[in-house]
């Protein structure tokens, strides 16, 4: 049961945009959940389900007495999808490395690095280091671009998914 997060606060219309592609891809039910609710709670509830989970909002975000949600996730150890958005430069803010660094301190089995829209530059992807597995386009049009895009991107995290034994 992975979660989709963002690397920072996304907008809903921006995680929703990832979620859905991913899940008509990956097939099975989405469940939506907030960084407001309480993780531990949400996990108890919700641990068995066979479901893709989409959490909006920012998931570093210290509001519980049991912390924050990826500290959480972590504890639980449910894999975590992080999505992460572009400038309009095409450049990835340094949330997207913040994010996979606080995934190793928590313990969190992090699948891999998912850009939404934007253009994809494979060089600077390859060069920062992340377990990036591809781009989305943020619109959900039905081309042969879009396709073969969202395709690459779930062949690859079923790839990481496998080499992680998941």
């Amino acid at each position: 049961m992975p979660f989709l997060v963002g690397a920072g606060h996304l907008s809903d219309a921006e995680m929703t945009a990832g979620s859905t592609a991913l899940k008509g891809f990956c097939g099975g039910n989405l469940i939506e959940c907030s960084c407001s609710d309480s993780p531990n709670k949400f996990l108890k509830t919700f641990a068995k389900e066979n479901a893709l989970f989409q959490l909006k909002g920012d998931p570093a975000h210290f509001k519980y007495e049991e912390g924050s949600w990826l500290e959480c996730l972590g504890a639980w150890k449910i894999p975590v999808i992080l999505m992460a958005t572009p400038s309009t430069q095409g450049q990835i803010s340094g949330a997207a490395p913040a994010y996979v660094a606080l995934c190793k301190e928590f313990l969190v089995p992090l699948i891999g690095v998912v850009q939404l829209g934007g253009d994809w530059d494979s060089e600077k992807r390859a060069l920062d280091g992340l377990p990036w597995c591809g781009r989305l386009p943020k619109k959900q049009i039905e081309d042969s671009n879009y396709l073969v895009d969202s395709l690459l991107v779930v062949e690859n995290l079923k790839r990481r998914m496998k080499t992680m034994n998941f």
